[in-house]
């Protein structure tokens, strides 16, 4: 399983593990299919921040990531 850190920026997890694009998309970063956001807003946003600044499900996020070979502490 490939981990994921929740300090990390949303663009260097993108970079890094680009396939997680549509999973963060899913539930709720609807910033990650615009290419201004990601290349702007993403640099700066954790997924910590975001995850609370945008009340994701915890759960479902992590049941997602696990889904595809990903797992993330949060």
């Amino acid at each position: 399983m490939k981990k994921i850190d929740p300090n990390w920026t949303i663009y260097q997890a993108l970079q890094k593990f680009p396939e997680i694009e549509d999973v963060l998309y899913e539930i709720g970063f609807e910033g990650v299919k615009n290419p201004i956001m990601k290349n702007t807003h993403a640099k700066i946003m954790t997924l910590k921040k975001g995850i609370e600044f945008l009340k994701v499900d915890k759960a479902k996020m992590k049941e997602k990531l696990n889904s595809i070979g990903f797992d993330i502490d949060i």
